[in-house]
């Protein structure tokens, strides 16, 4: 095990990676504790077998590096559209809230990594992104994100496009890290799960997993003192990142989140088909990226901007 203190004030647990072919279903706790694997909550018994079919195969089980990444994810809000959905100029997805009296536990969610294209109204030297995650806070009046997710850029130079696709993690507002020994290109599949920890409010565990080329890692990480988790909303989103022309939308494919699930103190599962839809707008009226609910735990976030 290995602790670290990144910039802001998290500290951050890693752990030896387990020997090829080591099976965490059929592992003792003691082994667990040892290589730092958490154990989904016993009275969640559909995220157990989701989790176990996810890693019932030959897996490359990595011990995260991070770096820090300059980007902050906050939701710039704006209000409700003629349609019923929020709308805002720099998020786009759908959030729940748990019942009265309790707080959520844990998020997760399945997607593809999107391509990202220049947008119709692109300039040279900005770049555009598309940053895909899930996270639990950021509504409902918490002050505190706890997200984990992809981002998608790309940018012009000199008329040559380049691209970046990179994992990332943020405790908003104490920080937020790439996740720089974990790749993934475009139409890989990601599953992210993020566990409060039990009693805690300001320790979490977070798996990221790359489902196509069977590599994931998993870390647990404590927030800074003046930051704590609520666990008053969980959230699934496309977010516009700010640049120097203020948040610069990426053309992408369309994201498909799927086990849209999150679980509360109480024992129960508050899915993304009940939850509130959002919409990224470029100005009043006019959406760049539209979201739909598409299933009881299925979320489609489609771009038709500029």
């Amino acid at each position: 095990m290995a602790t670290t203190v990144l910039p802001g004030g998290l500290s951050v647990r890693t752990f030896t990676p387990p020997p090829a072919g080591w099976d965490p279903e059929k592992a003792s706790d003691r082994e667990r504790l040892q290589y730092g694997y958490p154990r989904c909550p016993v009275e969640f018994p559909e995220l157990v077998e989701r989790w176990t079919r996810k890693l019932n195969k030959p897996y490359t089980f990595i011990q995260p590096e991070f770096a820090p990444r300059e980007r902050p994810n906050i939701r710039l809000r704006n209000g409700v559209s003629r349609h019923g959905a929020e709308t805002s100029y720099n998020w786009a997805g759908v959030y729940v809230t748990p019942a009265e009296g309790t707080t959520f536990k844990w998020v997760e969610a399945t997607w593809r990594f999107p391509q990202s294209y220049l947008p119709g109204n692109a300039e040279d030297n900005v770049q555009y992104s598309a940053s895909t995650w899930i996270g639990i806070d950021g509504e409902s009046g918490s002050g505190d994100i706890m997200q984990a997710g992809c981002d998608s850029d790309i940018q012009t130079t000199g008329g040559s496009p380049q691209h970046q696709y990179n994992p990332w993690w943020e405790w908003w507002p104490a920080g937020s890290f790439w996740i720089t020994n974990l790749s993934f290109s475009p139409g890989d599949e990601i599953s992210v799960l993020i566990c409060i920890t039990a009693g805690s409010t300001t320790s979490a565990a977070v798996f990221i997993s790359n489902n196509t080329s069977n590599t994931g890692g998993f870390f647990h990480a404590t927030a800074p003192a003046g930051t704590n988790i609520l666990g008053s909303s969980a959230e699934w989103i496309v977010e516009a990142l700010q640049t120097q022309i203020g948040y610069s939308l990426a053309k992408f494919d369309t994201v498909d989140f799927t086990d849209c699930n999150a679980g509360t103190q109480a024992g129960g599962t508050v899915q993304s088909g009940s939850g509130e839809l959002i919409h990224m707008i470029s100005s009043p009226g006019h959406v760049i990226a539209h979201t739909s609910v598409v299933g009881s735990t299925e979320v489609q976030i489609q771009y038709v901007g500029p």
